[in-house]
């Protein structure tokens, strides 16, 4: 029988092991976007590794982490897209795992093992829009994977102190959960505070946990969360003024004031821009959840008990599934707008739970850890706010909450029955859980098949979408292959107003430290001190990528005097046009590129330039 237990132990890991990887295969190359985003990560990680210092030599408005570890990762394993990948690919194996820990400890090997099922088909590899870079693959900015697994790595912590009553070795474990939430300090606030309040709750239990000498976990808590971003300070002070290795240290806090609020990026993005319309769609949303739920729970509890109930639970569960599954059937994307509603009442719920166990600490050690992960998966969803989505930031932000409503839907609801029930609302719960998966596979499925062209080379190569479908991939191929001859090796190439994956493709730096262009670039670091920058630093070469931005609330490139108009009226003047491919950028939305080098004139110190036409 132990043998039997062992094996069993097993099969469940072993599953999610060959999904893992047979996600990666079915999708392998296809995830990184060409141009927009995750280029930006390459480019930072290779200067880094060349030499260059965050914050002096380049612009960047985040915490230095994730660019830095990107950074080791490269001095390690070599410079390639293909080394973070596979990097990427251990970060998500290893938030993989620790979610598979926290949900088995809490609720089993099954529910943890769908848990895990659905984080890797829906959230790991997936592509829902166009645009790629919302994976944990190739991250649009690698803070959202790398801070997401230092959170779920700081309630492991805390869970471990828990379960060892000696105040030395709580506190060892304290300690490290406090260096997980300074690693999360590291990157971007939106990830932190909801890992803070997390740490909050995790320090209260903490000390309903830890009686006796209940001061020093918590000691050793404050000062593991503050010993990284002090190293951090330390390293970058060491290499440019104090005042602008404290701005890097501090990240994104600096532009989180009232201004966000009127940002038509961040408004529309949190669906601030039709509150009413939006609250109503979420409250839709979530009372279809919780009508699901409820129906699941009341089917379970009207079956009479016997034998029969397995064969009414399989049943259900298999017609559920076929039925969800049919297209059209269920609106699964406009489901995730409940997430908000339904992740506040779970919280709620395991919180009241937690303080009725508050003189109990055994049941506190039990309970707690799956409390934090409420705590963290509801603050997430914050900056989605009225506007909770699976595709775009959704991948990170409303992955824990949406495997929250999958451990409601398989064992808190179903165990609330009692004994001998919850197997029918189990069953019809698991039926709607692998439609769900069934139908975003699907979805990216039909988003990869349109992927045959393939950019760069060796371990350098993406999988874009065929010229066929969109001309992008077939423009960018041809703006590399022109930009060859034209820069050697020293020439210095500027891409306006994004597209620094042509400069890691090349190995070509840029002239300044400025080498994204959009508006909230420029309204970070402003764009006279980007013009200032370009006048100092001339570059050799600069291209003008098309690059659309009415998402940001402002008019074209260069068009919009809040959007660049100045930096490129002085490329106008002082460059010429070497090649056109294909449509004059930042016109009529179509995409192209234009190829200026330093007029003759200019280089001499006399007038010289023209235009993009």
């Amino acid at each position: 029988m132990r043998g039997t237990s062992a094996v069993s132990s097993w099969v469940a890991p072993l599953l999610l092991v060959a999904c893992f990887a047979g996600l990666a295969a079915w999708s392998w190359g296809k995830w990184a976007d060409v141009h927009i985003d995750f280029g930006n990560e390459l480019y930072l990680a290779w200067r880094l590794h060349e030499g260059d210092a965050l914050y002096r030599d380049l612009a960047y408005r985040h915490g230095p982490l994730s660019p830095h570890l990107n950074a080791l990762w490269f001095a390690l394993f070599g410079v390639s897209i293909r080394t973070l990948v596979l990097c990427n690919l251990v970060v998500l194996a290893g938030i993989a795992a620790l979610v598979f820990r926290l949900f088995c400890d809490r609720l089993g090997r099954f529910a943890a093992g769908v848990a895990v099922a659905v984080l890797l088909g829906v959230f790991g590899f997936s592509q829902y829009v166009p645009v790629g870079n919302f994976n944990f693959v190739t991250p649009y900015q690698h803070h959202q994977s790398h801070g997401l697994l230092l959170a779920l790595a700081m309630i492991a912590c805390f869970g471990s102190a828990w379960r060892r009553p000696m105040p030395s070795r709580s506190a060892a474990s304290a300690f490290c959960a406090g260096l997980c939430l300074g690693g999360v300090f590291l990157g971007k606030a939106e990830l932190f505070v909801p890992a803070a309040a997390a740490g909050a709750l995790g320090c209260a239990v903490t000390a309903a946990c830890v009686p006796e000498r209940r001061l020093a976990p918590l000691a050793a808590f404050a000062a593991g969360s503050v010993l990284l971003p002090l190293v951090a300070f330390g390293a970058l002070a060491a290499r440019m003024p104090a005042g602008i290795a404290a701005r890097g240290v501090l990240g994104n806090w600096a532009q989180l004031g009232g201004g966000i609020l009127r940002d038509p990026f961040y408004v529309q993005g949190a669906g601030l821009d039709d509150p009413l319309g939006n609250l109503a769609r979420c409250a839709g949303a979530g009372l279809h959840l919780a009508l699901f739920a409820a129906i699941s729970l009341l089917v379970d509890r009207g079956l009479p008990p016997g034998r029969a109930r397995r064969t009414w639970a399989a049943l259900g569960g298999l017609a559920l599934f076929a039925g969800a599954s049919l297209p059209g059937a269920v609106a699964w994307f406009e489901l995730a707008r409940g997430l908000p509603l339904v992740a506040a009442a779970i919280c709620a719920w395991l919180l009241v739970r937690l303080g009725a166990q508050r003189h109990e600490p055994a049941a506190l050690a039990r309970e707690a850890p799956f409390a934090l992960f409420a705590v963290l998966a509801l603050g997430l969803l914050a900056k989605l706010g009225l506007n909770a989505r699976i595709e775009q930031y959704g991948f990170s932000l409303a992955m824990p909450a949406t495997l929250l409503l999958v451990a409601t839907l398989l064992e808190l609801g179903p165990r609330a029955l009692g004994p001998g029930r919850g197997g029918v609302a189990r069953a019809l719960g698991c039926g709607a859980v692998a439609a769900g998966v069934l139908f975003f596979l699907a979805h990216s499925h039909e988003l990869y098949q349109r992927k045959d062209f393939v950019l760069g080379e060796g371990a350098d190569r993406i999988v874009a979408t065929r010229p066929s479908v969109n001309a992008r991939p077939r423009i960018l191929a041809e703006t590399l292959e022109r930009l060859r001859p034209l820069a050697p090796p020293g020439t210095t190439l500027l891409v306006m107003p994004e597209g620094a994956i042509l400069n890691y493709w090349l190995r070509r730096e840029s002239s300044t430290r400025h080498w994204l262009f959009l508006p909230t670039e420029i309204d970070v670091f402003g764009e006279e001190a980007m013009l200032a920058d370009l006048r100092a630093h001339p570059p050799d070469l600069v291209a003008l990528v098309d690059r659309r931005t009415e998402g940001f609330g402002r008019g074209p490139f260069g068009a919009d005097p809040r959007n660049g108009a100045a930096l490129l009226a002085w490329v106008e003047r002082h460059y010429r046009r070497v090649v056109l491919l294909g449509a004059v950028p930042f016109r009529d939305g179509a995409f192209g590129v234009v190829l200026l080098e330093r007029a003759v004139a200019d280089a001499a110190g006399g007038p010289g330039g023209g235009s993009l036409d």
